[in-house]
């Protein structure tokens, strides 16, 4: 059985550290797990990503409960990215941190999964982690991940963190300029630890599936939970 893995680097910057930690973990992976891991990284900064309309329905009609695609389907690259998240497994999320929080790529970006979760959450199960890599020692890097975490839960996704060994919140890499990273070796360790957990997870899941037939029951509702 073979895992699909997605990777989003929201840094805007090419080469950066973020990148470096996430595909030196995708590299490890495949060095423990060989050919049991297919994985392709999407570079948010490549892409060209529209802002919400905030149409206010979005995926699904509130009429019928009819599945229709974001009114902004066509105008932007977005889509794409959204089906390579529905087709994946597990999701890993590398993001500098800029004032405790992921970047405004990944916030951009994230805001247009709303479809996914209308249309009965898509993206439900899926294991994510998050890589993030600060400039100081005490730079909002735990903050960064946990607000990272957030629309994911949103999105009926089960969010994990490092697992071996210490079981933090995701990957902390510390870093300078462009390559620094490469020098932080408990970083880039945790780095392959929380894409490992997000890999045995998405491995487990994946295989219950196929062994009971599971379908996700979880339904959309755009009245339940709001005030009349």
């Amino acid at each position: 059985m073979t895992v699909r893995l997605l990777g989003l680097n929201c840094s805007p910057r090419d080469n950066s550290n973020s990148s470096i930690m996430l595909e030196t973990a995708f590299e490890k992976l495949d060095a423990t797990y060989p050919g049991q891991a297919e994985h392709e990284t999407v570079h948010l900064r490549d892409l060209h990503i529209e802002p919400c309309k905030a149409c206010n329905v979005c995926g699904k009609t509130k009429d019928t409960g009819r599945f229709i695609p974001c009114v902004r389907e066509g105008e932007d690259d977005v889509q794409m990215v959204l089906d390579k998240m529905v087709a994946a497994d597990g999701l890993l999320v590398a993001t500098p941190v800029y004032f405790g929080l992921p970047t405004d790529l990944f916030s951009k970006f994230i805001m247009r999964t709303r479809p996914l979760r209308h249309q009965d959450f898509k993206l439900a199960n899926r294991p994510v982690g998050v890589i993030a890599t600060a400039g100081r020692r005490s730079g909002g890097a735990e903050t960064a991940i946990i607000a990272t975490w957030l629309p994911f839960v949103r999105n009926g996704c089960l969010v994990v963190g490092n697992g071996d060994g210490t079981c933090q919140f995701g990957a902390y890499g510390w870093a300078a300029g462009r390559g620094h990273i490469l020098s932080d070796d408990w970083g880039l360790e945790q780095g392959f630890q929380t894409t490992e957990r997000v890999f045995t997870l998405a491995r487990v899941f994946k295989a219950g599936v196929e062994a009971t037939g599971f379908v996700n029951p979880m339904k959309f509702s755009y009245s339940a939970g709001t005030r009349p």
